[in-house]
């Protein structure tokens, strides 16, 4: 059964692939409080260069697009034990949360630098880049195990 596969899937490799699930939160939690606050880019000059590069429902669509990109990812890794590429999808959902969240932490950086923005939004939001950072290293390196344990 398809259903019971995905689950044992997703829950044996959840706890070396922790990180990479909690990055699902922000991509969701963001996704959430754009579309519920079309307005938001208005409440804050931390926000201004955000609003400069796009509207609230563009953003929303990108945040929602990689968050989408990243549970198709891990909800393939593991559950499909003869699909070689399941850290190629890994990675890449990854590099594409690192350039995202580059993005935003580039935005929140240059509204503290020239807008009045709040400098912590840049701590807490390059913390994600961070994050994914690591999560491509690890996904990389599990690309190079797999490939050493096929040959």
């Amino acid at each position: 059964m398809i259903i019971l596969r995905v689950y044992r899937g997703v829950a044996d490799h959840f706890p070396i692939r922790v990180s990479e699930w909690l990055m699902l939160w922000p991509a969701f939690g963001l996704w959430v409080a754009l579309q519920s606050s079309p307005d938001m880019f208005q409440t804050s000059p931390s926000f201004a260069y955000l609003a400069d590069w796009a509207d609230e429902g563009t953003w929303s669509a990108v945040i929602g697009l990689c968050g989408i990109a990243r549970l198709t990812a891990l909800t393939i890794n593991g559950t499909f034990k003869g699909f070689a590429f399941s850290p190629h999808i890994r990675a890449g959902a990854s590099i594409i949360g690192v350039l995202m969240w580059s993005q935003i932490s580039l935005g929140f950086f240059m509204a503290f630098v020239n807008a009045g923005g709040a400098p912590s939004g840049v701590v807490a939001w390059s913390t994600m880049v961070l994050l994914e950072l690591v999560n491509s290293y690890r996904s990389w390196s599990d690309v190079g195990k797999n490939a050493a344990g096929r040959e």
